[in-house]
């Protein structure tokens, strides 16, 4: 039998009563079992409530079945409060937080109908302010459950720590996991995986001389490009140093974001399906807000013209789009109504 069969009581619940309407039972540490003890209307003799005792004292928990429980409470004129085992467990702070932002969540739909993506997602491009969109994924990512793995639990706190303005990182994050659900890439696991890795992507950057990381790309001199390009390597090395726990599946996506699906990409020169499907989507979103930010070639550019010239495909140095005909299309759909209202 299962231990939430059971609720476990002490041995002065059953006060100096020697025979009991309902069955006793007991609990062994070693083996993780519950065993019949006592059965009903026979007497607790004094032998046997002294060897109650002995296995209560070595860890052992006296015990009665659910499904005797209103017995047991009429019978010792018990309280169900009195009894702890029957009380419902705290919920942990950070399942309160969980359940907190999934009532925030029915409450904003409730109040300003569903949240739909394409439609937010051209807002955004047309205002350049991603705000909406950056606080809706806060208040998704915080429903993960993070007692689902040691990453997505990270994921939750650096989305709790970090989520709370528009920035170049902020929208990476945002407009990814946003972009994985429309992908059909909803698994709890695969979207705090790829949270964690949009925050963590180029942490690596940070080991560079600052002569490098400060550049655009195309600014720095080819003999020191091969140093930029070892940042997927250094956010690994650091990750490692740390001691934090991230899945293989997160560890990929960060090493693998600049792979293209041509091979095009490094350090490893992947090709197509050989690339973690999280690092093309990463490597998509983050390339698109690189460009428009000036991190490629030193040149700022609207958002809206970045996709409008990806739909258009007049791609130009420094703007490429090898990531796949899924990511794309996805992309180019987010953007449908936006562009062709534009071309009216």
């Amino acid at each position: 039998m299962k231990k939430k069969d059971y609720f476990e009581i002490s041995l002065e619940m059953l006060k100096e009563k020697k025979i009991f309407p309902f069955h006793l039972h007991v609990f062994n540490p070693l083996n993780k079992q519950y065993s019949s003890y006592l059965l009903a209307n026979n007497p607790l003799t004094q032998k046997k409530r002294e060897f109650l005792e002995y296995i209560i004292k070595n860890g052992g928990k006296l015990a009665v079945a659910f499904g005797q429980k209103s017995t047991f409470l009429e019978e010792t004129e018990t309280k169900e409060e009195e009894v702890p085992s029957l009380k419902d467990a705290e919920p942990h702070p950070l399942e309160k937080a969980r359940k907190m932002y999934q009532k925030i969540l029915e409450d904003k739909d409730k109040i300003n109908g569903p949240f739909i993506f394409q439609e937010e997602m051209n807002k955004a491009v047309e205002a350049e302010n991603f705000a909406i969109i950056i606080e809706r994924t806060h208040d998704e990512i915080m429903t993960l459950p993070v007692n689902l793995s040691s990453t997505v639990s990270l994921a939750v706190h650096l989305t709790d720590l970090l989520m709370t303005e528009d920035n170049y990182i902020n929208r990476v994050v945002a407009v990814a996991y946003q972009l994985a659900k429309v992908s059909d890439m909803r698994d709890e696991e695969i979207l705090g995986d790829l949270v964690c890795a949009a925050f963590l992507h180029h942490v690596g950057i940070s080991q560079l001389d600052i002569a490098v990381s400060r550049k655009a790309f195309y600014a720095i001199p080819d003999e020191f490009r091969k140093e930029y390009k070892k940042h997927q390597g250094l956010a690994h090395h650091l990750i490692k140093k740390s001691g934090v726990e991230l899945s293989k599946r997160c560890i990929d996506t960060i090493l693998e974001h600049h792979e293209r699906n041509d091979g095009s990409g490094y350090p490893f020169q992947k090709m197509g399906n050989k690339i973690t499907p999280l690092a093309l989507l990463l490597g998509a979103v983050s390339h698109i807000f690189e460009y428009a930010t000036g991190k490629i070639d030193g040149n700022t550019r609207s958002i809206k013209s970045v996709l409008s010239s990806l739909k258009n495909k007049t791609f130009t140095p420094g703007l490429e789009f090898e990531f796949g005909d899924t990511i794309y299309n996805n992309l180019i759909y987010l953007m449908e109504k936006e562009i062709t209202s534009n071309a009216a």
